[in-house]
């Protein structure tokens, strides 16, 4: 029988990671829906994923979002509005303020600053 290496708080935070990356054109993923889909109470969660990241749920989707839109601005053509979308934000305005706020730049500057 193999000896499984992956602590307790690995596998958690890879679950989550993946329920998030799973979900993550749904613009309804919160922290409740995140709560719900691992089947683990919203109290750990945030404990947890505090513990293991330094953020807070809220910030940990957020965050996982963001690198998302930063792997399609830097890969492809696709507009704003379609990464908006497919990363859960339904709102482009929205999601090209949070991303100038994290990274300092629009989005197309940044596309452009990675070409």
């Amino acid at each position: 029988k193999k000896i499984e290496a992956v602590s307790y708080d690995e596998k958690f935070l890879a679950d989550i990671t993946r329920i998030i990356e799973d979900h993550i054109a749904d613009s309804e993923l919160n922290v409740n829906a995140l709560c719900e889909l691992s089947g683990i109470g919203n109290k750990q969660v945030y404990r947890k994923v505090k513990q293991l990241t330094g953020l807070s749920p809220v910030e940990y989707i957020k965050n996982i979002r963001m690198k998302k839109a930063c792997t399609l601005l830097k890969n492809g053509n696709m507009t704003a509005e379609n990464i908006a979308a497919s990363i859960g934000y339904p709102n482009v305005e929205h999601f090209s303020r949070t991303f100038k706020k994290k990274y300092h730049m629009t989005p197309i500057q940044y596309r452009e600053s990675k070409n």
